[in-house]
């Protein structure tokens, strides 16, 4: 009676044990992706010059399969906004709180989909402004990493 006890015990303990080891591997599924900057499983992106202008910055995007993709920006534009905007790098929706940005090199994250967003960063912080009103300034980096709630 007693060996049938332990034995159950011992089922109930491993069962909870599996249990948290798969509630705390869902929780890490949806943490974003590789900070900007950092290296994936892909190795260093490749970097692509785009646009003309006298002021330019680092671009860095990454995407829904955390694939690390990276820009030298060449712009006249005054903001960072407007110049991925011009390039056709992001896409959005304007609202009263500026542009809401939906796609960013041609994937689009749908909130009401799967709780999925584009986290606009600078210098490897998230932003305190929307790209919109991100003024542009040598030797930032500024990029936007899917992510999922």
């Amino acid at each position: 009676m007693k060996m049938r006890k332990t034995m159950k015990s011992k089922i109930v303990l491993l069962l909870v044990a599996i249990t948290l080891l798969f509630a705390l591997t869902a929780c890490d599924q949806g943490s974003a992706p590789a900070q900007s900057g950092e290296a994936t499983a892909q190795g260093s992106p490749t970097v692509q010059e785009i646009g003309q202008g006298s002021t330019s910055f680092r671009f860095e995007v990454t995407n829904n399969d955390g694939v690390l993709s990276a820009w030298n920006v060449s712009t006249d534009e005054a903001t960072v906004g407007e110049a991925l905007l011009d390039l056709g790098l992001i896409d959005g929706d304007m609202s009263d709180w500026g542009l809401f940005v939906l796609e960013v090199d041609g994937v689009v994250a749908d909130f009401d989909a799967n709780g999925a967003w584009w986290a606009f960063y600078i210098d490897g912080e998230m932003a305190m402004v929307g790209v919109d009103g991100a003024e542009i300034e040598e030797g930032v980096v500024y990029a936007f990493i899917y992510t999922v709630d």
